[in-house]
């Protein structure tokens, strides 16, 4: 008796399980949503896919006005539809989703997670999709409005006074990084708002670069020939890309990083040059002079000279020993701040005359500069026959040079006292001779009473109100 009851209740025990476990698997095979299955707080347990879908579709339709703020560091900026981002519920996603609980591969893992959606509920969000091509172009839309490139520090000095644009940062919309954030937020359904991401960007010279800068510390004027046009043109084009050149403290600075290959492209033209002591012609003639003139203000405003060559002659527009001849990719000039405050280049060019400042800092000390000539040799004269000029005539080509000895000095004056001297530079120009083209019928008669031709005189580029070989003055203070 106690066998059949024993037997009795294992049957009675197996059956329910069994027949459960038989029930459970043919429910695995229909489209019924496990019962306790929501969607964004919509109950579809029990229901088929299709009747889900139907409720789903009811729930989740918007309408075309409904709309979502863009903003912009916290500020609302516009408005954007729904509609117009194609924003839509992933309902397939969602029923996809709803239908994979409790049909998994494990049997026991799918009657848990079954068990589990019945007694507590499993509450699953609603997935949406977009159309990032349409975000794309609302955003490009919206960054041609609000990319914004950084403004510079600018130092104005204008009749005698120095004068501070403040710099302003820039800044640009990122758009890839924001299309991500967008994607994150409506696929969650959270469209509130819709943050822009934008990178800002730091100007190259800012205000606070520029702020201890209160006067000229040096400054230089030469002159030229406007009627040289093309001279004139790049002596303008290389000014101007020396203008508003700022030199942090300890800073060095290429005259030719900052000027540039002197190539048509770059916009120079064919003017005179003096190459090895010869005049000839070449792209960018008259830089030269405003390397030379950088140079001089650039001494008596106490910077450190690092590299710096003389032309192969005396030149008109500045006393020998003060030029500076340059040639992109051989010969440069380089400047260095040794202050711990910054300077900054201002150029001028106003009718044939070339300013140039540097502006700093005022520390109650001037660079006065000095210089010491001596004449070592007087030019000779170089004939040469000229078949093609008239018999007695002669034509001078070159008037030549003297050879010079200059010392420069540089002195550092206190409250009106000098406190150091220091020795800039020794330069020797070597003689050249006196060229004369002269007619051999002339020659041969040796008749010491030529008839001048109308003469032609060979100048250099660089000469402005002065012949090439105009010989140099002692009027500066001599070096100590």
């Amino acid at each position: 008796m106690k066998r059949w009851f024993l037997v009795g209740a294992v049957i009675g025990t197996l059956v329910p399980i069994v027949g459960g476990g038989l029930v459970f698997l043919l429910w695995q095979k229909t489209e019924i949503i496990a019962f306790g299955v929501h969607i964004q707080g919509n109950n579809i347990g029990g229901m088929r896919a299709t009747d889900a879908r139907r409720i789903l579709e009811s729930r989740f339709a918007f309408p075309p006005s409904v709309t979502v703020a863009i903003t912009f560091q916290g500020q609302a900026i516009g408005r954007v539809s729904l509609e117009e981002l194609r924003v839509k519920p992933d309902l397939n996603g969602a029923l996809k989703i709803a239908l994979e609980i409790g049909r998994r591969k494990s049997f026991m893992e799918s009657l848990v997670e079954f068990l589990t959606a019945w007694r507590d509920g499993i509450y699953l969000p609603m997935v949406y999709n977009w159309d990032e091509q349409s975000g794309c172009q609302i955003l490009n839309r919206i960054a041609k409005s609000l990319n914004c490139p950084p403004k510079r520090a600018l130092v104005e000095w204008q009749k005698g006074t120095v004068r501070i644009v403040p710099s302003r940062k820039g800044f640009e919309v990122s758009i890839e990084e924001t299309l991500k954030a967008w994607t994150e937020r409506l696929k969650r359904g959270q469209w509130e708002t819709l943050p822009l991401t934008a990178t800002e960007i730091q100007p190259e010279v800012t205000t606070e670069d520029v702020a201890n800068i209160d006067g000229v510390i040096g400054q230089a004027t030469t002159y030229f020939r406007t009627s040289e046009r093309n001279r004139t043109h790049n002596i303008r084009l290389a000014a101007s890309r020396l203008d508003h050149v700022l030199i942090r403290p300890g800073e060095t600075i290429s005259f030719n990083e900052i000027v540039g290959p002197r190539t048509p492209r770059r916009g120079f033209r064919v003017a005179r040059v003096l190459m090895q002591g010869q005049f000839t012609e070449d792209f960018g003639g008259g830089v030269c002079q405003v390397a030379g003139t950088l140079y001089l203000a650039a001494l008596r405003a106490g910077m450190e000279v690092v590299q710096r060559q003389r032309h192969s002659r005396p030149i008109g527009y500045l006393p020998p020993g003060l030029d500076a001849t340059v040639n992109f990719g051989s010969l440069d000039l380089k400047l260095r701040n040794p202050f711990d405050t910054p300077l900054y280049l201002r150029t001028f060019v106003k009718g044939g005359r070339l300013t140039v400042f540097v502006l700093g800092k005022k520390q109650g000390v001037t660079y006065k500069i000095v210089r010491t000539v001596k004449k070592f040799s007087e030019p000779t004269i170089k004939r040469v026959f000229a078949p093609d000029l008239p018999a007695s005539v002669r034509e001078l080509v070159d008037k030549g040079n003297s050879g010079y000895r200059v010392t420069v000095w540089r002195l550092k004056v206190e409250k009106g006292i000098v406190t150091r001297r220091e020795l800039v530079s020794s330069d020797i120009y070597p003689p050249r001779p006196i060229l004369v083209r002269v007619g051999q019928a002339s020659e041969k008669k040796s008749n010491p009473s030529l008839q001048t031709h109308q003469p032609v005189v060979s100048t250099n580029t660089d000469v402005v109100s002065s012949p090439e070989t105009e010989e140099p003055t002692s009027s500066e203070p001599t070096a100590p």
